[in-house]
């Protein structure tokens, strides 16, 4: 669900775009929505992969991985989010995009970076009722 529906949202907001943006914006939203996958790959440097790793290993305490893991992620995701949100106008015009976008996509990143280990959690417990 947790895949399908955002593909789904964007589908349906797809004429959204095309017919009420002007074009300048609408190609912005584009550019903006390939660095979120790419910023996302980098923020997340390979995490989700370790805490599978680890996780599964039966001689490693599996709240020392999520601990380990989740100050890890949060860590980053904070140091991220204050150069970012600093950068932001310096950022927004090397790109030449409106500063709100780019604010809005720094707390996307941000946000979207801090999920990666509860997800992984329930991911690896196969159970999405168990989130203690």
């Amino acid at each position: 669900m947790a895949t399908v529906l955002p593909r789904l949202i964007s589908f349906l907001l797809n004429p959204l775009y095309v017919d009420v943006l002007p074009k300048s914006e609408f190609a912005d939203v584009s550019i903006i929505f390939a660095w979120l996958i790419f910023f996302n790959v980098i923020l997340s440097y390979g995490m989700e992969t370790s805490f599978f790793r680890f996780y599964n290993d039966n001689e490693i305490d599996k709240n020392k991985v999520i601990t380990t893991s989740t100050i890890s992620i949060i860590c980053s995701s904070i140091f991220f989010l204050i150069i970012a949100l600093f950068c932001k106008n310096y950022i927004a015009q090397a790109l030449g995009f409106k500063v709100e976008y780019i604010v809005f996509t720094i707390w996307i990143l941000f946000l979207d970076a801090l999920v990666i280990i509860p997800f992984s959690k329930l991911r690896a417990e196969k159970n999405p009722n168990n989130m203690q």
